[in-house]
């Protein structure tokens, strides 16, 4: 097991004085096993980026504790995520907007190899030059800015960058979501790549169903913030035991 959530809730106040709460999510918890694909699918407000957010330590949970490689990550400082920022990383919806408008694509692709000090160790364009020949980007695209390359090689070059750090966890947040659909195949691709030859475990959230299906071995279901059904993708799919998954389900034309 290389991540467990545990009772996770994240709660918000609003309205006069803050006496109102919404809870965004609410007593959720599961497991991801090593190497494993796992899934988290439901409508949209249902808690699933919430969630992503704090797994990430971009947000603290209200209550509840999320594990990394046993270790208690729920809490910590900035200081303190520093060495689990190599560890987890993610791939957002909207590729173009996680590089910098100002500098080039080199520069952001180096960015991170420096932050960690990768590149003390090894040629910076020579680790530049492998990660993006994993993804076909050429050199001279790198230096492009990000407005002027496609939503579809934005998104591989961000999976190359994630990639790069060499992650135990890679997050999926709707990666392919904002993608003409010729193009999504081949990232999907070179996700699914990233799990089968290095191992990298991964939690994958989308609301294409299809997608889903194809690459998560378990998936849990989420709604109104609470997870209402965990099991192995199949199970699921063949079996759905809430109503509320039935429905979900029911416009999905399996493949």
């Amino acid at each position: 097991m290389i991540l467990e959530v545990k009772n996770l809730s994240k709660q918000y106040s609003c309205g006069f004085f803050g006496l109102n709460k919404i809870n965004a999510v609410n007593n959720v918890s599961f497991y991801i096993d090593d190497g494993e694909i796992f899934g988290l699918i439901g409508e949209s407000g249902c808690g699933k980026t919430t969630i992503t957010r704090m797994i990430m330590g971009l947000l603290k949970p209200t209550k509840g504790n999320i594990i990394f490689e046993n270790e208690n990550i729920t809490r910590l400082n900035t200081k303190q995520w520093r060495p689990f920022r190599k560890k987890i990383q993610i791939v957002f919806q909207n590729p173009q907007m996680t590089f910098n408008p100002r500098r080039n694509l080199y520069f952001s692709c180096a960015e991170p190899i420096k932050i960690h000090g990768l590149s003390k160790d090894m040629n910076e364009k020579a680790m530049i030059r492998h990660m993006i020949e994993r993804v076909g980007i050429t050199e001279e695209q790198l230096k492009k800015f990000p407005h002027e390359i496609s939503g579809g090689q934005a998104q591989r070059l961000s999976i190359a960058r994630a990639l790069s750090l060499k992650p135990r966890l890679l997050v999926c947040d709707e990666p392919t979501s904002m993608l003409d659909v010729s193009v999504q195949a081949h990232i999907l691709k070179l996700i699914k790549e990233a799990n089968e030859k290095y191992g990298v475990s991964m939690l994958f959230i989308s609301h294409d169903l299809e997608v889903i299906q194809a690459m998560c071995s378990r998936i849990a279901v989420m709604k109104n913030g609470q997870i209402i059904e965990t099991g192995y993708t199949n199970e699921i799919f063949n079996n759905p035991k809430h109503e509320y998954t039935k429905k979900l389900l029911s416009s999905y034309i399996k493949i």
